[in-house]
């Protein structure tokens, strides 16, 4: 018995070692995807945005345009 406890916290004390074991390129990773999540924020917040104001605005003169276009003024 005490030999299997032995070796469960071998295991343990290797499998701690290895998740806490520091990995290259983890922190480039990291800063990638943060970068991507703030990208993709400002993103959403510009099509919100645009879609809020110009949009709309755009779309108005394009139909008043072709209006005028097919009413022959």
């Amino acid at each position: 018995m005490r030999k299997v406890v032995k070796k469960v916290d071998q295991m343990l004390i290797v499998a701690k070692g290895k998740v806490l074991q520091k990995k290259p390129a983890v922190d480039q990773i990291i800063i990638m995807f943060i970068i991507i999540a703030v990208a993709a924020g400002i993103a959403g917040l510009l099509y919100i945005f645009g879609t809020k104001t110009l949009l709309p605005d755009f779309q108005t003169k394009i139909t008043s345009l072709i209006n005028q276009w097919f009413d022959g003024h």
